[in-house]
């Protein structure tokens, strides 16, 4: 996936948190532009599912 702001891959984004949840893990990103992506991620049969990427406000340029 990538950035909603900028296109930057959000997999080279910086991970801030990750947070376990009843429904898998939640993940807060960093991405070179300021953006802070929010992933839904859970467990499913073949691993890890990435459920949605949101991206949060970032730092205006």
């Amino acid at each position: 996936m990538r950035c909603t702001r900028c296109g930057w891959p959000t997999d080279e984004a910086r991970t801030l948190s990750t947070h376990h949840t009843s429904e898998g893990w939640v993940r807060y990103r960093l991405c070179v532009c300021g953006a802070v992506s929010i992933q839904h991620l859970e467990l499913d049969d073949t691993g890890v599912s990435e459920q949605g990427v949101h991206a949060t406000a970032g730092s205006e340029s």
